[in-house]
């Protein structure tokens, strides 16, 4: 039996493939949401440090959120109300993607509080 050498994975290209499927998920909306949240959840290796988990933690939340949201104004759609909710939901989705996406491709996390320097206080006087 021929023992297979398996090319290990890139977190990097996973991480774009997972921008790609959210990016479709409003055409396409079940399929590759589910796809995404399943590479984010299941193939991503843990411990990609700061960079990969935040951009992991954003793929996840923006498509739960989008989820339940877009579910809600689905139900609420016969009652009128449906479209005060899912069109700013698809917006917000966009925003997110492309927010996302951007900071992916530059190299930057995404959702993660930035540091601000600390003044430094004078001498207190003596």
């Amino acid at each position: 039996m021929a023992d297979r050498h398996r090319e290990p994975v890139d977190p990097r290209r996973l991480g774009q493939w997972a921008y790609l499927a959210l990016a479709l998920g409003l055409v396409f909306y079940i399929i590759t949401m589910w796809a995404q949240v399943y590479i984010d959840t299941k193939t991503l290796p843990a411990g990609q440090g700061v960079f990969g988990e935040s951009h992991r933690r954003w793929r996840l939340r923006t498509a739960l959120i989008f989820l339940i949201w877009s579910v809600l104004g689905g139900f609420t759609l016969p009652f009128g109300i449906g479209w005060f909710v899912v069109i700013p939901a698809y917006v917000w989705y966009l925003w997110r993607v492309a927010r996302g996406a951007a900071a992916y491709w530059a190299g930057k996390p995404v959702g993660v509080p930035r540091q601000r320097p600390v003044a430094r206080l004078a001498d207190p006087p003596q």
